[in-house]
């Protein structure tokens, strides 16, 4: 897993398979709203707040995802604050 922040209310997170196998979960369930995807997407921010300062609290996150062909996925994440 990857973590770049864009600027102050944007990161990207990048993840390929290999960060898939080690929480034991195929690309399928991860793309669907399985319980299991919604964990990683938590942790994933979890992270974020921990190693690169982006907080979400007391604010909406907009999601973009973009899966590759080399079997990398990128996930934007954008602050709305409210």
């Amino acid at each position: 897993m990857k973590i770049e922040k864009l600027n102050e209310n944007k990161i990207r997170i990048t993840l390929n398979l290999e960060d898939l196998n080690e929480r034991d979960i195929d690309f399928h369930s991860f793309m669907s709203n399985s319980i299991e995807s919604q964990s990683i997407f938590l942790d994933m921010l979890d992270k974020a707040d921990r190693e690169v300062g982006f907080n979400t609290d007391d604010c909406r996150i907009m999601i973009e995802a973009l899966a590759l062909k080399d079997r990398e996925l990128y996930f934007d994440y954008n602050q709305i604050r409210t």
